[in-house]
């Protein structure tokens, strides 16, 4: 009989430990996996305490101490998966604001691109200087670093050049001017004063 009682109490003695044990550790990531079997097991073993009738209260208390580290292993797991998700969420949008990816967030948020009116004037040697003046301005609350590809069109969609913006280092509100197109080609000269200049992509750095 002694033995049946010891075998009863043994059950909410595993319970209680195992409940200890395994609220102690739901707070460390990867480890809290154990933490979570542990917790559950102390949860069996103090349902068959109280189904044999022992240690009534040894058995209640390493449920409640078990149910609580199941409980604090679920949250912790959640928000590592949650900081995860973040930081691939921020990694991915890093890696698409340097690629041009977000172009279009960039000129909304970041950067303003102004684009003035192309010109050709000849000098006195007869040899034509080119020039589309652009200003850029970092109109975000930090310093950045931009590349701007503007592009010329003709009037029927076609690609006549490309040129490109390196801004570095721009303070937050800062404005730097630009030439753009200073060597353009004999024979797309025409097509050039009356091209469409348009921005292609921007990467933000």
């Amino acid at each position: 009989m002694a033995s049946d009682e010891k075998r009863k109490s043994g059950f909410a003695t595993a319970s209680l430990v195992l409940g200890i044990i395994g609220l102690c550790t739901s707070f460390i990531p990867i480890v809290n996996n154990i933490s979570f079997v542990l917790a559950l097991l102390a949860v069996i073993f103090g349902i068959v305490s109280l189904i044999k009738k022992a240690s009534k209260g040894m058995a209640v208390a390493g449920i409640v101490i078990s149910v609580i580290a199941i409980i604090a292993v679920v949250n912790v797991q959640k928000a590592l998966s949650d900081a995860i998700d973040t930081a691939v969420d921020d990694f991915n949008n890093s890696v698409d604001t340097m690629s041009g990816e977000n172009t279009d967030e960039i000129l909304a948020n970041d950067l303003d691109v102004t684009i003035g009116d192309f010109s050709a004037t000849e000098d006195a040697y007869s040899l034509t200087d080119t020039e589309l003046p652009v200003t850029v301005k970092n109109k975000s609350s930090e310093t950045k670093s931009f590349d701007v590809q503007i592009e010329a069109v003709d009037e029927n969609g076609s690609r006549l050049a490309t040129d490109y913006i390196y801004a570095n280092s721009l303070n937050a509100g800062q404005s730097q001017e630009f030439k753009l197109f200073e060597y353009v080609e004999s024979d797309k000269l025409e097509a050039m004063k009356t091209a469409t200049f348009k921005i292609v992509e921007v990467s933000m750095y």
